[in-house]
């Protein structure tokens, strides 16, 4: 009985995706069927079948890789190949694979990866100064006096010049808090007078359930305009205990 024959196949992909948008692995692959002696060859169809098959666990691969990972991505996918090429076929005895980066795609990866690192510093940067903002509305201008400390800063040099800055201090707070500046003009007025009018309208007749829901939509409301004390005394007014400042 004759021994069972080597029967090669190969082909080559141009586009393996990667992590990183238009930059793409390429690959060949020689495959090694054995065969029986008194068994054909893999017909055209089963050759097909497998390259797809093994087109798929290499996409699978390499999508997770940058291009710049060459080396690495190499070693991932030749492990997965390894283990799982029986399982298309189990004539199929021997996968050589070798992956490769064009050097403009290569250029393409590192420019885009710079460019992805700066703006997460840049982001970084700018939640940061975000938090610094929001604590310094939050604790420093939420109170005239504690704002006044936080201008001086321990310098008493600057203490004449806090002696003639007035209620500035006061007016920074109230714009900070309102969102509409320190005063109101008689028209501004009668509008938000108004205002709270149609409001108590419209939850006087409410029953009690309705009411709840109203104020806790409401509640919704202040929390997107950051006015998480305004909903903390809205559940105090829903039958919930307020939150202590």
């Amino acid at each position: 009985m004759f021994p069972p024959q080597p029967y090669q196949s190969a082909f080559t992909i141009r586009s393996l995706p990667s992590s990183l948008p238009e930059a793409y692995f390429e690959a060949s692959l020689d495959l090694t069927w054995t065969i029986d002696a008194d068994s054909p060859n893999p017909n055209r169809e089963e050759i097909y079948k497998a390259h797809q098959q093994l087109r798929e666990m290499l996409q699978h691969v390499t999508r997770k890789f940058s291009v710049r990972l060459l080396e690495e991505t190499q070693s991932e996918a030749e492990i997965v190949i390894y283990r799982r090429a029986r399982s298309i076929d189990a004539r199929l005895t021997s996968v050589q694979l070798k992956l490769w980066v064009d050097p403009k795609v290569k250029h393409h990866a590192d420019e885009l990866e710079q460019v992805l690192r700066d703006n997460a510093v840049a982001e970084a940067g700018f939640e940061m100064k975000a938090r610094q903002a929001r604590y310094v509305r939050d604790h420093l201008l939420a109170d005239a006096q504690v704002a006044r400390l936080w201008w001086l800063d321990g310098k008493a040099d600057k203490l004449p010049e806090l002696l003639k800055m007035d209620n500035k201090f006061e007016q920074v707070v109230g714009l900070i808090k309102t969102g509409m500046g320190p005063a109101t003009t008689p028209g501004e007025a009668l509008i938000i007078e108004r205002i709270a009018q149609l409001i108590k309208d419209f939850l006087d007749p409410l029953d009690s359930h309705h009411r709840e829901v109203l104020l806790s939509q409401l509640g919704q409301i202040f929390n997107g305009y950051e006015r998480d004390d305004l909903t903390a005394r809205l559940r105090g007014l829903n039958g919930h205990p307020a939150d202590d400042d």
